[in-house]
């Protein structure tokens, strides 16, 4: 039996396939009610119906144009010994959280730049400065909501992954889905974008 996650994705791909113009809230309490969604689930399904409307253009574009955003509430604040400066928190890749790892996907990727950003406002200022084409972000409802909406009417595409725990301290990430939805790529769009270009 599929888990609820991939239930919840596949009645947002319906609900958007039949949705001409689209009332995300509305959306997600249909959804909500269809499968009697606790609080959590309700936030997830938003944040999902949302990337989902921003999922196009994020898998038109490259990985060498995309920057990755982490919470710095994801390290491990008893054992991190990083130091922040004027682009967030500077891991030290000692892997006693999930930031390493999820740093090290995006290299893999690569991504051109990963961040462990204090809040909405340090990734604003380095969107500015780095101009990428697409971000995702790992974050809390509040702070993905935050970044769909700053984002929107922009040409940056926006994928956000929700932490497994909310809170401001020692969070978790899922490692999975945060590597599914960084993976997204369609290799065709990314074909038909330099076609475009070279004309």
């Amino acid at each position: 039996m599929p888990k609820i996650t991939a239930k919840i994705k596949e009645a947002i791909a319906g609900t958007i396939d039949r949705t001409t113009h689209l009332d995300v809230a509305g959306a997600t309490q249909v959804i909500a009610q269809r499968f009697g969604l606790n609080k959590r689930m309700v936030n997830y399904t938003h944040v999902e119906l949302r990337n989902k409307l921003n999922e196009y253009g994020f898998k038109a574009t490259p990985y060498s144009e995309r920057i990755l955003f982490l919470p710095h509430c994801l390290r491990n604040s008893k054992k991190c010994r990083a130091k922040y400066s004027d682009e967030g928190l500077q891991c030290k890749r000692c892997g006693k959280c999930d930031i390493s790892e999820l740093i090290g996907i995006a290299e893999e990727l690569g991504y051109a730049k990963a961040f462990v950003a204090p809040g909405g406002s340090m990734v604003t200022k380095l969107v500015k400065k780095y101009k990428p084409l697409a971000t995702i972000g790992l974050c809390c409802y509040h702070e993905a909501n935050l970044a769909f909406d700053n984002f929107k009417g922009t040409k940056i595409h926006t994928q956000a992954c929700l932490l497994q725990n909310d809170g401001c301290k020692d969070t978790k990430a899922n490692i999975a889905e945060a590597r599914e939805k960084m993976e997204l790529i369609d290799k065709k769009l990314l074909e038909g974008n330099s076609k475009q270009l070279k004309k």
